[in-house]
């Protein structure tokens, strides 16, 4: 580590005085209950590795790598320590000794460079036939089952539009959507919903073309180098100051340009000033959307059967943004449905990006306890913001339990246009 990296890590880690409140909170301590693996334990690793006292062995990178960066930790912790922050500090220094697995490597070679990303799309659209399905069954990745992975769009979501989508009339604002990755190749409904409300609100919409993968998964796994073009051309793209707002339905996007894209060019010594405008100007859709319901005509007699639904808060939108009443305000306005708490609904759904598919045992006892709460509220749908989440929970939900997870914008734009009774 750089000198001046070194010493601000080492601050952060002094700050730790060993009261274990971050310990209970941890959702991966809970599942393994070993003090290396929770956050106070992990913390005192650090401190004896800047001391020289241990060195970077393949057990110090394992106890490193199996967390969840759910930062939990961080809001239990009355120190103020920045355990997420340590962490991927540590985990750019386990890149550079040990290098990348070669499947994550592959992986965000894939996410960073957009035509190999939209030419793999093609080869994956066409290896969802019958023929593979068939041969796939019964397969899982980690602990999803094949069948219940996310089916590609028919065609990139971004290709549906010339760019700007117009209101009518006289816009009211005007803000970029950055779809993300997952939108974009994955979850078009999820787009079509954002742009069908934003319509509504009288919004004009510029999707940029020029708009990049986020990168935060290479980020987060400490490869900081590979992403770094994206990073530096969304920023380019995203700030410049002609909208009002960059709004993402992705949790985790919107935790790269508030936080780790700033947290990174630190990290790296390079200028961060385009980045803060960035950060200024990003809002998850639903804290925009929140803002103006009153603009929306939402159904005010009806008279219908009621939904219910929950919501589970996705960690990148929680607690690296502070995002938590906007979504509940959103499904408690609409009319048709029946809104329930479900306990814990802020803890980790166990997904973490990768980490359900390199620590399946760990993550699954997480899941588990997740979908439990979600169970016990009756509820019909799990709503939630981050597209790993509902892969997550989707994923690992029983055939039996026909609970739909999807994005609250989904279910605002069901609720609209009075599709909402299909359940």
């Amino acid at each position: 580590m750089e000198r001046q990296a070194i010493q601000e890590t080492k601050k952060m880690v002094d700050r730790c005085n060993k009261c274990g409140l971050c310990t209970t909170s941890c959702p991966v301590y809970q599942q393994v209950l070993i003090e290396a693996a929770n956050p106070r334990g992990r913390i005192q690793l650090v401190k004896y590795f800047l001391e020289g006292k241990i060195p970077l062995s393949k057990r110090f990178k394992e106890i490193i790598l199996t967390c969840l960066l759910c930062e939990t930790c961080v809001v239990n912790c009355p120190s103020g320590v920045r355990h997420d922050q340590v962490f991927n500090d540590l985990r750019a220094e386990l890149v550079k000794q040990y290098g990348l697995d070669w499947k994550k490597r592959f992986v965000f070679n894939l996410l960073t460079n957009e035509k190999l990303l939209r030419s793999s799309m093609v080869f994956a659209r066409l290896g969802r036939s019958r023929l593979i399905e068939t041969l796939t069954k019964g397969m899982r990745i980690g602990n999803i089952p094949a069948g219940k992975l996310p089916r590609v769009n028919p065609r990139p979501f971004r290709d549906r539009f010339n760019g700007v989508i117009r209101p009518d009339g006289e816009p009211k604002g005007r803000v970029f959507y950055f779809t993300g990755c997952f939108t974009n190749y994955f979850g078009a409904d999820v787009g079509q919903a954002v742009v069908n409300v934003l319509k509504q609100l009288r919004v004009e919409i510029e999707i940029p073309a020029a708009q990049d993968c986020c990168g935060i998964a290479a980020i987060l796994s400490g490869e900081g180098d590979l992403p770094l073009e994206n990073v530096s051309r969304n920023i380019a793209v995203l700030s410049r100051a002609r909208v009002d707002a960059v709004l993402v339905d992705c949790a985790t996007c919107g935790a790269a340009f508030r936080k780790e894209y700033i947290a990174l060019l630190k990290r790296k010594g390079m200028e961060t000033a385009q980045a803060e405008i960035l950060k200024g100007k990003t809002f998850d859709v639903m804290e925009y959307v929140a803002e103006r319901l009153g603009e929306l005509p939402l159904p005010k007699d009806y008279k219908g059967g009621k939904i219910r639904v929950t919501y589970h808060d996705p960690c990148h939108l929680v607690r690296a943004q502070g995002v938590s009443d906007a979504p509940r305000k959103i499904l408690k306005a609409l009319p048709q449905v029946e809104y329930v708490e479900m306990e814990e609904a802020n803890t980790c759904c166990g997904g973490g990006g990768s980490f359900q598919f390199d620590y399946p045992e760990i993550s699954k006892g997480v899941t588990e306890k997740k979908i439990a709460c979600i169970r016990e509220t009756g509820a019909r749908v799990v709503a939630t913001g981050c597209p790993g989440c509902r892969v997550t929970i989707g994923g690992n939900m029983n055939d039996h339990d026909r609970i739909d997870v999807l994005h609250p914008m989904q279910l605002l734009d069901m609720a609209l246009s009075g599709k909402m009774g299909k359940w």
